[in-house]
């Protein structure tokens, strides 16, 4: 495996040329570093010593994905496991109609790819990118073989599997009877959790989806999303700063 000069450091110094500063730089190009990165992202490789990270990292392949690529589909089908190092994905599903209901939002260190991996059947999901997008992945014979070596991984995977399966419950749980101001605010919880980001004025949340995703998303329609937004913007509980941008503003006590 090629190591590039900031491998040997693992993280150099450079000087900066305007104002003197130093700044911390680590290498985001050669193979080690993307295998090193990819490797302590993954919850469900938390568990590993650094022996046998190694092994894992002997297998791993990079795919790289621009903004609106396809990484999945019953076209594409691709058997082996998908890790996201960067960016965002969304997993969907079309009914016979065309219409597509969104299953998950999956971000840095969530895996897909599992159903065909595990039982050996073609998934009917569409896996696009929401961004570009950089995974490692890991064939299927390879993977089955890891699981045989390493079942602290086995263990893991079925751990996220049944978050996944909790959350699906709870989304039909919510389609079928959650009132239009829970959705939302189900929704803001999660969103915030997973991509805001805290400020002196309060949580900024970077959308992953667009206003007709998010209808999808919660089983609405795209004006009614609009409309409960402009409302909780009225009432002082967010602010909307824009293209997918969302402040979730500090209460007063």
């Amino acid at each position: 495996m090629r190591m590039c000069i900031f491998c040997v450091f693992e993280m150099v110094l450079l000087k900066c040329i305007l104002g003197g500063m130093f700044v911390a730089v680590s290498c985001q190009q050669c193979e080690f570093c993307n295998h090193h990165s990819c490797m302590h992202r993954v919850p469900i490789f938390s568990s590993l010593t650094n022996e046998e990270m190694k092994q894992v990292q002997q297998i791993i392949v990079h795919r790289y994905y621009k903004k609106g690529e396809y990484i999945l589909s019953p076209l594409k089908p691709m058997h082996c496991l998908f890790i996201l190092n960067e960016g965002k994905v969304k997993v969907v599903r079309v009914n016979q109609s065309g219409k597509e209901q969104i299953l998950y939002l999956l971000s840095i260190g969530d895996f897909f790819g599992e159903t065909a991996l595990f039982t050996g059947i073609p998934s009917d999901i569409v896996v696009e990118a929401l961004e570009d997008t950089r995974l490692c992945t890991i064939s299927k014979a390879q993977f089955s073989a890891l699981l045989k070596q390493l079942p602290d991984i086995a263990l893991k995977v079925c751990e996220e599997l049944t978050h996944r399966l909790h959350r699906m419950e709870t989304m039909v749980e919510s389609l079928g009877s959650k009132p239009v101001d829970e959705r939302m605010d189900d929704l803001l919880k999660e969103f915030s959790k997973k991509y805001g980001k805290y400020t002196s004025e309060g949580i900024l949340i970077q959308l992953p989806l667009s206003r007709e995703e998010l209808a999808n998303y919660l089983g609405l329609t795209r004006e009614t999303v609009s409309r409960k937004l402009a409302k909780l913007q009225n009432e002082g509980v967010l602010k909307l700063m824009g293209h997918k941008q969302i402040l979730l503003i500090h209460r007063k006590k």
